[in-house]
């Protein structure tokens, strides 16, 4: 025993060295135990650690061990003794401030022997969490205590994470207040000290003499109490500056504890993934070799069933390694995110119940229907994650979100037309502008007209009058007069006579064969010619030559009044001169009215 005391008294800084010597047996006991329990347990709250030592060290651990035991039991007995002759003294005092002051003695040394009681116990047990042996008595639920317990990991892994500076800091600022603490019981015991030289009653020297006793012991315990803060804070510092050995022993712990359980995670999950994948690929081809008559209404809702099984199966798969591993921190984390998910799904749950409606085809869009979308038709190609919509006759393709599809009502296609017009058609807008297609697609429709490319939004193209003369056909009529003197011939020959022409004149021009009908009837006796309706019907590949029908047609009466010797007439006016009456005038004023016959038999006459 004598040999460990010198051992640890060689281990002493020259200032404990002076402490250690200054006080008495007991106090010298309780320094030597507190510095060998700091050398031993420097790493404090780092359980984490493991420390690989030899066959030597369990002995030496031991014998160090029962040295304590006995040091501590002599600080006991010390203390008791100390504490049964201040309660003899206590019984003793009258004075109230006396009184007090043994009081306050008893108080202190009765936790210093509970404080060394603890510690005898911890070193004979060898160090066990004796918590764990109190009984706890049952608790009403509180869900604001059992949130803070689920919390707790988290907090503590952070606590963990900063502990070493923040204990740093700590012993700094107990250093700090020792020295403060010293510095005024250093004033205090010179003050006493320059009571006690002068001359003085025997009550008050006696009076002094006690006080300078109690502060040199606090004095004592201060000092005690500074070297072991700067012994914890030198400890800390030695240990900071192997800052690589530190770091590869983080780096392995993770290794071998958190991030194996990580990694085992993975690969559990990995593995449930790829064999639900297999059993998959085995289904679908099963499926479609037994059952031909499968649609594509079925294949969404079977990969959406199997997204949501192969997610619930991965999840609690790693709950359950989490949970084997024991690691409390990755189960808190792993239960927040789906706490997380939950309350998200509760946000958009009606939103999955419509996309289910959809795939099992009992929403408003089902597949191979039609449906408008910006006010053009479309054809519903598939119900998926994403929707594809197409129209046949418009280049591009439209992909919509499933839950977007909720928004629209789809129909029975039937036979009607998905579009007006394609390209290459010559079309007649409403506007009356004629023009060629040159490309359409599910945004624009380029037209060709007057020589202009000209663009038009394909919902605005939709909403206006189109005429396709490339895919209906067109007519043209037109009415043409003859003079009043051929009136004998106006009802059978010269009908007969504009038709052949007429015909004669599109076979030169290679668009006879496009005539479907072609009519020339007489049609009214205008005011000064015979006229005749001519109306004629062509085929659609003819809309090329929309304005030249009309001329061909004029050309060919005119050129058949030239050979027949037919008058064309013309707009005639007639003037007549007269007198007027004396309710209009008086006859040597002159005037005179000029009446205007025109063609179509209108008589005006001016103001």
């Amino acid at each position: 025993m004598t040999l460990s005391v010198r051992q640890g008294n060689s281990r002493l800084t020259p200032m404990a060295r002076f402490a250690f010597w200054r006080s008495g047996s007991s106090s010298r006991a309780f320094v030597l135990l507190v510095l060998l329990i700091a050398g031993t347990a420097s790493a404090e709250g780092e359980q984490s650690k493991e420390v690989k030592v030899d066959n030597a060290q369990p002995a030496i651990k031991l014998e160090n061990s029962v040295d304590s035991l006995a040091i501590l039991q002599q600080s006991i007995a010390t203390k008791r003794e100390q504490l049964r002759e201040i309660n003899e003294v206590l019984k003793r005092k009258t004075d109230p401030t006396e009184k007090l002051e043994a009081e306050q003695k008893i108080t202190r040394l009765s936790n210093e022997i509970s404080s060394l009681q603890k510690s005898f116990e911890h070193i004979a047990l060898g160090g066990i969490n004796q918590s764990v042996l109190a009984d706890q008595p049952e608790q009403k639920i509180n869900w604001k205590d059992e949130l803070e317990q689920i919390s707790r990991p988290i907090v503590s892994t952070l606590k963990e994470l900063t502990a070493k500076p923040r204990q740093m800091d700590a012993l700094r600022r107990d250093i700090e207040r020792y020295e403060k603490q010293l510095e005024e019981i250093d004033k205090a015991l010179e003050t006493l000290r320059l009571f006690r030289e002068r001359g003085m009653p025997p009550e008050v020297s006696e009076r002094i003499g006690r006080m300078i006793s109690d502060w040199e012991i606090r004095k004592e315990d201060a000092l005690r109490a500074l070297e072991i803060s700067r012994f914890k804070l030198e400890g800390l510092k030695v240990e900071g500056a192997t800052w690589q050995t530190t770091a590869w022993e983080a780096v392995n712990g993770f290794i071998l504890g958190r991030g194996l359980t990580l990694f085992l995670a993975i690969i559990v999950g990995v593995a449930i993934w790829l064999v639900l994948k297999w059993g998959l690929e085995l289904y679908w081809r099963w499926l479609y070799r037994i059952r031909k008559d499968v649609g594509m209404t079925r294949a969404p809702l079977v990969i959406y069933a199997y997204r949501l099984f192969t997610a619930i199966v991965i999840v609690l798969a790693v709950l359950m390694v989490f949970y084997v591993r024991g690691d409390v921190l990755l189960i808190t984390l792993a239960l927040l995110a789906l706490a997380g998910v939950a309350l998200s799904l509760r946000q958009t749950l009606p939103r999955y119940a419509a996309e289910l409606r959809l795939l099992l085809g009992i929403g408003p869009v089902r597949e191979d229907e039609r449906l408008v979308y910006d006010g053009v038709p479309f054809k519903v190609i598939s119900l998926s994650v994403f929707s594809i919509l197409r129209n046949p006759q418009l280049d591009g393709v439209l992909r919509l979100p499933l839950h977007s599809m909720s928004e629209f009502t789809s129909r029975h296609a039937g036979d009607e037309p998905w579009f007006p017009c394609q390209p290459g058609d010559y079309i007649l807008m409403a506007d009356g502008s004629y023009g060629k297609v040159l490309q359409q697609t599910i945004e624009m429709v380029e037209i060709l007209v007057r020589d202009a490319r000209v663009q038009v939004r394909t919902g605005d193209f939709l909403d206006q009058n189109i005429r396709n003369l490339s895919r209906d056909g067109f007519g043209v009529a037109c009415t043409f007069g003859v003079d009043y003197q051929h009136q004998a011939i106006c009802l059978d020959e010269i009908p007969s006579l504009l038709r052949e022409a007429i015909l004669t004149r599109f076979e030169q021009a290679e668009l006879k064969g496009d005539i479907q009908d072609l009519v020339v009837e007489f049609k009214e006796a205008g005011a000064s010619s015979l006229d005749y309706q001519i109306y004629m019907i062509l085929k659609g590949r003819a809309a090329k030559a929309f304005f030249k029908a009309q001329r061909l047609i004029q050309q060919a009466c005119v050129e058949t009044c030239n050979r027949e010797g037919w008058v064309i007439p013309f707009t005639q006016i007639t003037v007549h001169s007269a007198q007027a009456s004396g309710e209009a005038g008086s006859p040597d004023q002159g005037s005179a009215e000029a009446v205007v016959s025109h063609a179509d038999g209108h008589v005006s006459s001016p103001q």
